[in-house]
């Protein structure tokens, strides 16, 4: 993994920045229950396994190993990743019955806009203007979990955007306006 001594810079200087951001209690959480999460990349291997929240806020270090993995591998890149939606990521494990420790699998997390506007030409099913470019959205996979079921999670919840993607079995999760949509 290369990254730029500016992009490291900047990702440390966001994340203390964001574990000062919405440290109140999820509406579906106990107001003091450490918020933990286990991601992994399928595609490069990596993993993590952190408390990204305790009574007091948000941890900077855990977001920043969030951010991390979130990265686009395309063009290096990577930026502080919306708390929200890691809130909005564990909120659908929790109501699947899930335990804390289930690794979810992150198959696209934040896009560079180059890599967005790429993969726009080629798939009628990226937005243009994508929440994958502010860190605001994640498509995710849980093994042993069908899609179809993570997303009846999600829209549950009613919280940001959702979409059941069945050619690959992911889930798209967005910290925008509650909205879906449907993929052929």
């Amino acid at each position: 993994m290369r990254l730029s001594r500016r992009a490291l810079l900047c990702a440390a200087l966001a994340a203390g920045t964001l574990a000062g951001c919405a440290t109140g209690p999820r509406p579906d959480a106990g107001a003091n229950a450490p918020r933990s999460i286990t991601l992994v990349h399928p595609e490069s291997g990596e993993a993590i396994a952190v408390t990204y929240w305790r009574p007091g806020g948000y941890d900077s270090k855990a977001l920043f190993d969030i951010a991390l993995l979130f990265r686009d591998r395309r063009a290096g890149d990577f930026m502080p990743v919306d708390p929200a939606l890691i809130d909005l990521i564990v909120a659908v494990r929790d109501r699947l019955g899930l335990a804390p420790d289930t690794p979810i699998h992150l198959t696209s997390g934040y896009r560079a806009p180059l890599t967005n506007a790429s993969l726009a030409r080629g798939n009628g099913n990226v937005a243009e203007n994508s929440y994958h470019m502010q860190a605001r959205a994640a498509d995710i996979r849980i093994p042993g979990v069908a899609g179809r079921r993570i997303v009846e999670a999600a829209a549950a919840l009613a919280r940001g955007g959702y979409a059941y993607y069945p050619g690959s079995d992911h889930v798209h999760l967005d910290t925008g306006p509650p909205r879906t949509w449907v993929v052929r």
